[in-house]
């Protein structure tokens, strides 16, 4: 994936104010939610509203990512869910909770069936045994499509009646291993989301321990949360100018045939290089 996942904003898929909302924030991706948000009674209806809304509006989301949250294969809400995703067509969508590679592939099918071969594949990573299975669900389902991992910070402490402890410390290790995974098969992972929308010094904390991490954003469920997010996911004008640095020393003459160089009193390798160039592609920054 090429585009920047720094801000996914989620947006109940029947408020209909809220995503009006969405589409003038400046937020990377938004997640029109037909799961968590929508009480069970109100399905329908946010089917409905969802799907009038994209048809309607679709082109204000210009240079967002679109993405719809389905509910799950063990709900009565999957088929329909489906129904509606295949006549909007967004660009991703997110699958629920999921803990086996079957499920990618059935969604893959379901899209295919419905016209929907360019839209990608999201996995919510949300529960224990998902951890326990992912590398076999993401190696499986690289060919049915799958994109990017999310994960569900809040379901994981629910089913695993875990205390996050300060700074999530407890919750690190498992945070860690998913980033393993979507690392190991060269797809980005987003961060869960935190509730308390106004302790943006909590949020700024998980944004810059999540990217240490090496996650490529986090998720949010709220407009005073972007900035924080977005200024914490993108890179600081010092690594900028040091990642150019980096570049411009090994395109010296001086320097072509050399493994490593000595910058100002650090030693720097090729695979800094490689790193360098990298960040700057990612960020579509000019060297």
């Amino acid at each position: 994936m090429k585009r920047k996942l720094r801000s996914v904003l989620y947006v109940p898929g029947i408020n209909e104010k809220a995503m009006r909302k969405a589409a003038a924030l400046s937020v990377d991706a938004v997640v029109f939610d037909l799961e968590d948000s929508v009480l069970h009674e109100s399905k329908g209806l946010a089917r409905e509203t969802l799907s009038r809304f994209l048809k309607d509006n679709r082109g204000e989301f210009l240079g967002k990512y679109v993405v719809v949250r389905i509910n799950g294969r063990d709900t009565e809400f999957w088929d329909p869910d489906w129904d509606m995703v295949t006549a909007v067509q967004p660009d991703a969508v997110l699958l629920p909770k999921v803990v086996h590679a079957d499920i990618p592939r059935l969604a893959r099918e379901k899209l295919d069936n419905g016209g929907c071969g360019s839209t990608r594949i999201w996995c919510m990573v949300e529960n224990p045994i998902g951890i326990l299975k992912l590398e076999t669900i993401v190696e499986n389902g690289l060919a049915d499509g799958i994109e990017c991992l999310v994960l569900g910070t809040n379901d994981l402490i629910k089913d695993s009646d875990i205390d996050p402890g300060p700074a999530r410390s407890n919750l690190i290790p498992w945070l860690a291993h998913v980033t393993l995974v979507a690392k190991s098969f060269d797809i980005p992972v987003l961060d869960g989301v935190l509730n308390n929308i106004h302790d943006l010094d909590t949020l700024k904390a998980e944004s810059e321990s999540a990217k240490a991490m090496g996650m490529s954003g986090k998720t949010i469920i709220h407009p005073l949360q972007v900035q924080t997010v977005n200024q914490c996911f993108s890179p600081t004008a010092e690594e900028l100018e040091n990642w150019r640095r980096i570049v411009h020393a090994y395109a010296q003459p001086e320097n072509a045939g050399k493994g490593v160089i000595n910058l100002d009193g650090v030693m720097v390798e090729r695979l800094h290089l490689d790193i360098a160039e990298r960040k700057l592609r990612d960020y579509h920054s000019e060297v």
